[in-house]
């Protein structure tokens, strides 16, 4: 799988993580999750201007959050990922905890949706 492959650009796709996830947040960032039916995590950006003036420093976050993403990747679940930044980060200090966060959101979302399709990561289902 190419890294571009595993990114949202569709409107409809940021669209349905944000009308129903599961969430978890850092400091900094808030991440939202839903299990897709790629079969693969994938991984949408929101980092707004009004936080982040300048275009370097919003630059700067994208490329720590996607850095974080692709170490994370292989354990992930099947599932789009929105982060949104809800605070203007401590320069360095962007994407602390953001593994763990990214770990939450995931199984979190999959245990809301124990029917979505599951990737490798998925926790098995216990019987309600």
């Amino acid at each position: 799988m190419r890294p571009r492959d595993a990114r949202l650009v569709e409107k409809a796709d940021f669209d349905r993580v944000f009308a129903d996830n599961q969430r978890a947040r850092t400091d900094f960032v808030m991440v939202m999750a839903r299990p897709n039916q790629a079969g693969y995590p994938r991984l949408g950006m929101v980092v707004p201007k009004r936080l982040l003036a300048r275009a370097v420093d919003r630059n700067r976050v994208k490329r720590c959050v996607r850095e974080s993403f692709r170490q994370v990747l292989p354990e992930l679940p099947a599932c789009d990922f929105v982060v949104r930044l809800i605070a203007k980060p401590v320069a360095g200090d962007e994407a602390r905890d953001l593994s763990r966060t990214f770990h939450r959101a995931g199984l979190r979302a999959m245990a809301k949706w124990p029917s979505a399709p599951a990737g490798e990561a998925a926790p098995e289902s216990s019987s309600n």
